[in-house]
């Protein structure tokens, strides 16, 4: 029977398998050598241009396992076959025994007919029991006779213990009838000498397993083959015997494996031992080598001292100190290193073991002096400790130092003490004055204007003033005086020792009067003025920055009523500085406690005396101050830029009320806001503005956004876009406080604005100033000619009324109708439909 290649991998499995285990285990093996090499960090390492290898070592490794493993195939294999040979051999000894003895006994007498309790039968019967017993291997022994061609019939199948459970049960364990039909064909049984037996190809599977079965022909007297006798054996107990001989010569091949991994093991293990203690050879050399060249290379003079005598220099300690060599230094004393005063500070460092740091004053080979720095501390040296001295040359570095400790404490450009320079020694003075009971004055100065001057005539100009303007307040405080630049264009001066407060008024005036004198500065005559604040110790404070912050309020009291003048610190002047921080703090958290509420205030048609509109204004309900009129906050929350957050909110509430009026039946009206300069600036206002419209609902054509004269002139192609976008929307544009800016009517023309509003202050002094009367009346005939309305705002006489409506003002709000009522009392005039006398 042809053997496939499948075959033979399935009967050979079990080596197939132990070779993959030696396999993974030797490539383990290597793993483990590769890891090792990583963690002890030499792979990749080079040690006289190699790298670490085990040479030809991993090739014969790799040889002789894949060799054994190959002999071990055909050793293994042969060693099944012998084993399989021995138990055929087995069989072949004792089957043809029992066919003789069976012939022996007259098996030919035994007939189909015969009864089972024949005495021959019984005979023949226990005599194949007893064999059975005596040869436990034995699964089943039984005789057949061929009825017919290839049809066999059992004579003798005794009881037997087939599946070795201890138990007889089962029609194969019980045994067959004498006449039962044999199932299976029977293989060629051919008469030789050697009388061997013949075996089935292939298992038969039973009820109980496989079997191996071997098939004697018995002959009768006269020598024909009469029967035949068959032996079963179990068949795994046969494959058991023949993987055993297997695993037993692949025990024998793992025995030869271990001692040779170990062997290849033992021989990394030197080389890497070998290969590290070459690397370390090397890295000390290059250690070395790198070491002399590095401290040559260094900016330090390095020496090794051993009791103040020079061992070892470098290059850079020779220059230092003006030698020619390293071998005119070795040997001679440390200590010539150092000047006399520091002589003894060196001694002592070079003789103490320790680390240590100090400066001293070092000397040259030709006797010029300079300041270094050591660092010492010891190492070994042939055997014994030394000392190692790191010297460094900082004289620059003092100079350096010095500079730096001027420039931290003097303005870089006029070279006069700066704040904190000027805030330390008048903390300095103030405690000898307090001691002494002097009086001191403190003047703080800034140049009117001098921005303007600076952007106009070039930085180059303006810092040469800023120069001459030092020089001149140097003079005025005289030797005893102090002056100093705070920053920009701010000075202070501290005038110390005087009597009355007369004398420092004279001093300032002194110093406006010098101060106003003309400037020479590049072919330029400039003027420049300043303007004084002055702050009195003792009464106008006890601590120098005090004093500072006092004589800076008087200065901003000074600024606020114009320029070039003086004025002393009260303490009325804070009041106003803390009231104005109190609004600031108090609008940090007006929004977040709801303490803003908008008031409206009703914009009256002129033709039939209806409302028509309304403007939301904000009002301020402070917790403490009350309601706080716009004026006093508005400009603190543009300077904060507070006003952005506090006109979303502004507008967001106006769009719910107008809404909310119009889904109360009340008539379709318009809302007007006022938009800041900071909102109509910031990018993204028109989104915002959309999504306001689209969460309230209201039509954007119920929406009037009022911006002032002025911001239109900021930039100019922005305003035109802004809004461009806004008018696409449907919402109205209205240029409020008209005639108090400096718009060009070039521009106008191009903005999508459908209202003018005449400022108040216009309207208020309408009757009786004919020059205020021709303005109104221009901006009336302006609008109509532009086909805008126009609003007139702060209507509050007949008088002004009558005028308005005389010259065809289209709408009016003022105090004459309404004064700005919260949004209950405006819902009041809705429901009540109020309308108001224009006849």
């Amino acid at each position: 029977m042809d053997t496939t290649m499948n075959d033979v991998l399935r009967q050979n499995l079990d080596y197939i398998c132990f070779a993959a285990v030696i396999l993974c285990f030797v490539s383990g093996l290597e793993f483990v050598m590769h890891r090792y090499l990583v963690s002890e960090k030499l792979r990749g390492k080079v040690v006289a241009g190699k790298k670490f290898s085990m040479g030809f070592m991993p090739y014969l490794a790799g040889t002789v396992i894949c060799t054994l493993l190959i002999i071990g195939w055909f050793v293994v294999d042969d060693a099944g076959k012998k084993e399989l040979d021995r138990n055929k051999m087995l069989v072949d000894g004792i089957a043809p025994t029992f066919a003789y003895e069976l012939g022996k006994l007259g098996h030919e007498n035994i007939q189909l007919s015969t009864s089972m309790s024949d005495e021959k039968y019984l005979t023949a019967k226990q005599t194949l029991e007893k064999w059975l017993d005596i040869n436990p291997d034995i699964s089943a022994i039984y005789t057949l006779r061929e009825i017919s061609q290839g049809r066999h019939v059992y004579v003798i199948s005794p009881p037997s213990d087939v599946n070795h459970d201890g138990k007889i049960e089962g029609e194969q364990e019980v045994g067959y009838p004498l006449g039962t039909l044999y199932p299976y064909e029977l293989p060629d049984l051919n008469e030789t000498t050697e009388m061997k037996s013949t075996f089935r190809e292939g298992l038969i599977l039973q009820d109980w397993g496989s079997t191996i079965s071997a098939f004697v022909p018995i002959f009768d007297s006269t020598g024909r083959q009469d029967a035949v006798l068959g032996v079963d054996f179990d068949a795994t107990m046969w494959e058991k015997k023949v993987a055993k001989a297997r695993w037993s010569m692949m025990a024998f091949l793992l025995i030869v494996f271990i001692p040779f991994n170990t062997t290849y093991w033992v021989i990394f293990h030197q080389r890497v031992e070998r290969f590290r203690m070459m690397l370390h050879q090397e890295e000390i050399s290059e250690s070395e080598d790198r070491f002399r060249k590095l401290s040559n290379a260094t900016f330090e003079g390095i020496v090794l001292s051993d009791q103040g005598k020079i061992l070892e220099i470098n290059q850079t300690l020779c220059s230092m100190f003006g030698y020619e060599s390293e071998a005119e230094m070795t040997g001679m004393s440390a200590f010539l290193l150092a000047a006399s005063e520091s002589r003894d500070h060196l001694i002592e460092n070079l003789y103490s073991m320790s680390n240590s740091m100090l400066e001293i004053v070092a000397q040259r080979k030709d006797g010029t002096k300079f300041s270094a720095e050591l660092v010492g501390t010891s190492c070994m040296y042939q055997g014994r400790e030394v000392r190692v001295t790191a010297i460094r040359d900082i004289s620059e570095r003092k100079r350096t130092q010095e500079i730096i400790h001027h420039m931290a404490l003097h303005d870089t450009l006029t070279g006069l003490p700066n704040r904190a320079l000027f805030s330390q020694h008048l903390h300095e003075v103030l405690e000898q004055a307090r001691e002494s009971g002097q009086k001191l004055a403190v003047f703080f100065l800034d140049l009117d204007r001098f921005k303007i001057l600076n952007d106009t005539l070039g930085h180059a100009r303006g810092d040469k003033l800023l120069k001459a303007v030092a020089t001149r307040l140097s003079r005025c405080a005289g030797e005893t005086g102090v002056v100093a630049r705070m920053s920009g264009d701010e000075f202070v001066m501290l005038i110390p020792n005087f009597e009355e407060p007369a004398e420092i008024e004279a001093i300032a005036e002194q110093v406006l009067a010098r101060l106003e004198k003309p400037y020479k500065i590049h072919d330029y005559e400039l003027h420049a003025t300043a303007s004084i604040g002055i702050a009195l110790f003792p009464q106008d404070g006890d601590d120098s920055q005090v004093l500072i912050k006092n004589a800076e309020t008087a200065l901003f009291r000074v600024k606020d009523k114009g320029s070039n003048h003086y004025s002393l610190y009260a303490p009325a002047m804070n009041m106003k500085g803390i009231e104005r921080l109190q609004l600031e703090n108090g609008l940090r958290h007006a929004l977040e406690r709801e303490e803003f509420v908008l008031y409206y205030q009703p914009r009256i048609n002129m033709q039939s005396g209806q409302i028509i509109g309304m403007e939301a204004l904000l009002r301020w309900n402070h917790p403490e101050l009350g309601l706080v009129p716009p004026g006093a906050f508005i400009p603190i929350a543009e300077e904060t830029g507070l006003i952005v957050p506090i006109g979303d909110w502004v507008l967001r509430t106006a769009l719910h009320q107008n809404k909310a009026w119009q889904d109360a039946g009340y008539p379709m009206m318009t809302v007007a806001v006022n938009l800041s300069p900071r909102q109509f600036l910031r990018q993204g206002l028109v989104e915002s503005i959309a999504k306001e419209l689209r969460e309230t609902g209201l039509h954007p054509s119920f929406l009037e956004l009022e911006i002032t004269e002025s911001l239109t002139m900021h930039d100019v192609e922005y305003t035109i876009r802004t809004l461009d976008e806004l008018s696409k929307m449907g919402v109205q544009i209205s240029i409020d406080d008209f005639g108090t800016g400096y718009s060009s009517l070039n521009y106008l023309k191009h903005f999508p604005v459908s209202t003018l509003k005449i400022d108040q202050s216009f309207v208020r002094e309408l009757i009786g100033d004919p020059y205020n009367a021709a303005i109104v009346t221009t901006v009336i005939h302006l609008a109509q000619s532009l086909q805008m309305k126009v609003i007139a705002e702060g209507v509050e006489t007949e008088e002004q009324f009558v005028y308005l409506r005389d010259h065809r003002c289209d709408e009016m709000q003022g105090f004459l109708f309404s004064r700005p009522i919260p949004a209950d009392q405006y819902e009041e005039l809705l429901r009540g439909n109020v309308m108001f006398e224009v006849s």
